[in-house]
């Protein structure tokens, strides 16, 4: 069972993700969402869930084969706990249109906010939303959270990815 999950994990990509490249762009989203995947036209915690379920596809398809075994089991994880977060219907929309965070207006957690929570860090979270509320992962110099990143198996990118940053 194991080697199952963590070989759906790590295959090797030859297909490029939808709209190409290795993380998604505004044009390959729009098509995500106009390929029936979600409507153009719904509510904004759909949007979002729509936009999640595409990142966590990019996500699960690029290969991790570089990474040890043990970030592998942890990019695993986090992928699994950013399933549950979407599938579980509490997505928190972005409370600030295009402006990315942690916690919503309502003290919800946003995707990333989520996995920082479920893996034991809620005190980095709250600390991160506090002092960068709306600024893109790619932008906040501060020694924890790269330590986190490094460690959930996740790249920067993909931190970015999740969080909704453009």
């Amino acid at each position: 069972m194991v080697v199952l999950l963590s070989t759906s994990c790590q295959h090797d990509s030859a297909t490029a993700p939808p709209g190409g490249g290795t993380y998604a762009s505004a044009a390959s989203y729009e098509e995500f969402l106009t390929a029936g995947q979600a409507e153009a036209n719904t509510d904004e915690n759909a949007r979002e869930a729509a936009r999640l379920a595409y990142a966590e596809e990019v996500l699960r398809h690029k290969s991790t084969r570089q990474l040890p075994s043990h970030l592998r089991r942890r990019r695993y994880q986090a992928l699994k706990m950013l399933h549950a977060y979407r599938t579980a219907g509490q997505v928190a929309p972005p409370d600030t249109g295009p402006q990315p965070t942690l916690l919503d207006e309502h003290g919800r957690p946003a995707a990333l906010g989520y996995l920082l929570q479920q893996t034991g860090r809620p005190d980095l979270q709250q600390q991160l939303d506090s002092q960068y509320r709306h600024a893109p992962i790619s932008s906040i110099n501060d020694a924890a959270l790269r330590h986190w990143v490094r460690m959930s198996g996740l790249t920067v990118e993909e931190c970015a990815l999740i969080q909704g940053a453009r």
